[in-house]
């Protein structure tokens, strides 16, 4: 799993793309087969085997340095990328929330937020980058417990601590990808499925306006791509974010499978049929040592002792 990619110059976190081209490089001579992902639920399905030590890539939410920087790299070693996006994003009708959440943080001059929850008060620190880091993943952590529905109040309560306003147009380092950028793609063999229609967390919502996240992002995936995957990737995807109801909406719905963030590996052959729509994902490490270590058959033991 590919979140951000950074470019000389940029301050975002994220992977530089000399790192995903050593990650691939090494999968690639180490005897790794890059399979797509609708491969790996066919197989999930059919209980049918699948190439030994095979990997499956895939990015989320559909940012302009994803399709810039990472797609041709996925090309040049000639690996299959499946690109969940959050069609709102790509409509320029809205900017997630917590992007929202890491703009104001590092835009805000000062040095410490004091904010204020229905039920408590947070205080974060501010300043260097591993304090502004640190905020923000607290706040992004407070926010997702609360109602899905409350969060565009919070996020301003929030910008009025920090003395910030939020820009109604998405700022440059939070561009998503263009549609014709998305077909491009696709003509060269890039899958795009849906990752809701705002990023909102499921769980956090009432059904109809999950029904309204899952159909409407896939009704404009139909309605501006020629042929996208029918596979859902829940937004934040830890296990508390989706459950039965997304889940039975997602089979009603003729989905094939699900994507979400918790880390685990795939065995075909051996699946219950809901762990189709609740599938594992590493994200790609930061530094090869640990690449090494998820593709290893000493982690994947390990894994099998820890949860079989």
């Amino acid at each position: 799993m590919v979140h951000r990619m950074v470019a000389q110059g940029q301050s975002l976190t994220g992977i530089t793309p000399d790192h995903l081209r050593r990650c691939l490089r090494y999968l690639q001579k180490s005897g790794h087969t890059f399979v797509s992902l609708e491969e790996i639920i066919l197989a999930l399905k059919n209980k049918t085997p699948l190439p030994g030590k095979s990997v499956v890539f895939t990015m989320d939410d559909g940012f302009s340095d994803q399709a810039r920087i990472a797609a041709p790299i996925f090309h040049e070693f000639d690996c299959p990328l499946t690109f969940f996006i959050i069609t709102g994003l790509i409509d320029q009708a809205m900017w997630p929330w917590d992007a929202k959440v890491s703009w104001i943080v590092d835009n805000s001059k000062k040095t410490m937020l004091n904010i204020e929850f229905s039920d408590e008060s947070l205080t974060v620190k501010l300043g260097d980058d591993r304090k502004c880091r640190l905020a923000r993943q607290t706040l992004r952590d407070v926010i997702k417990e609360m109602d899905a529905e409350l969060v565009p109040d919070i996020l301003n309560r929030l910008a009025l601590a920090a003395d910030v306003t939020i820009p109604d147009v998405i700022p440059a380092i939070y561009q998503p990808l263009t549609w014709d950028t998305a077909r491009e793609l696709e003509a060269n063999g890039v899958r795009f499925a849906p990752h809701s229609m705002t990023h909102r967390i499921l769980s956090k919502l009432g059904r109809a306006s999950v029904e309204q996240e899952i159909r409407g992002s896939w009704e404009t995936l139909q309605r501006e791509l020629a042929n996208p995957l029918k596979v859902f990737c829940y937004p934040t995807g830890r296990v508390l974010d989706f459950g039965p109801r997304e889940i039975g909406l997602l089979k009603n719905e003729g989905f094939l499978g699900a994507t979400a963030t918790a880390p685990g590996f795939i065995e075909p052959g051996k699946s219950r049929d809901d762990l189709i729509y609740r599938l594992p994902r590493f994200a790609l490490p930061e530094n090869m040592t640990d690449l090494i270590q998820h593709c290893s058959w000493i982690e994947h033991a390990r894994y099998r002792r820890a949860f079989h």
